[in-house]
């Protein structure tokens, strides 16, 4: 009787854009991490917020009892996503200094899955987190502050955070076009982002 052989499943990563447009410079950006992850073989899924369903949060707290939001809506997409990806990638160009108000939205509509009130998330340990930041000024300081936030995410989710990407002095895609080190560098981000999965989980 011969043995059923298990194949291995592919490395799954999300990338969530909380930028309006579709063809911009944050979306061009992440796009390069995806051509990168994809060079190692991880299966990814790309989704625009702009493009999707997704409610305000309504601040009734009755997801913190029962992990399920009461509004039917795109987000449950996101959550499933979330559940089923290894590495979750957030990014955002930056608006008056924060995230944009889409990605703020998909922030708030995650409290179902945050940890802040019982101390425990219902997504499963051992996923990663990147997070990739965009502004047109040249200060990093922004662009950290939009880091940090996702890193803040990241943490009442229990998302290890492993890497983050960002890109100052960009007002249009023709100027991250013409920065071929910062798209070079974002290429590299995706494409040893499985090696380095590989470091963490050794290292936990």
């Amino acid at each position: 009787m011969k043995r059923s052989v298990r194949k291995k499943q592919k490395m799954k990563a999300l990338c969530i854009i909380g930028s309006p447009k579709t063809n911009g410079s944050t979306a061009r950006l992440v796009d390069r991490v995806i051509e990168g992850m994809e060079s190692q073989n991880i299966k990814v899924s790309r989704y625009f917020l702009d493009e999707m369903n997704i409610n305000y949060c309504k601040g009734c707290e009755k997801c913190e009892i029962n992990r399920k939001c009461v509004q039917m809506d795109d987000m449950n997409i996101l959550i499933d996503e979330i559940y089923e990806s290894n590495i979750i990638i957030l990014a955002s160009p930056s608006y008056w200094g924060d995230v944009t108000g889409q990605m703020k939205t998909f922030i708030d509509r995650s409290l179902p899955l945050c940890n802040a009130k019982t101390g425990e998330t219902p997504v499963p340990k051992g996923k990663f987190g990147v997070a990739v930041a965009v502004r047109a000024g040249n200060s990093k300081e922004e662009n950290q502050h939009i880091v940090d936030t996702f890193k803040h995410y990241f943490g009442h989710l229990e998302i290890q955070p492993i890497a983050a990407l960002t890109a100052e002095g960009i007002r249009s895609i023709d100027d991250i076009e013409i920065d071929q080190t910062k798209l070079e560098e974002a290429f590299n981000l995706g494409r040893k982002l499985k090696n380095k999965l590989k470091y963490f989980e050794q290292d936990a």
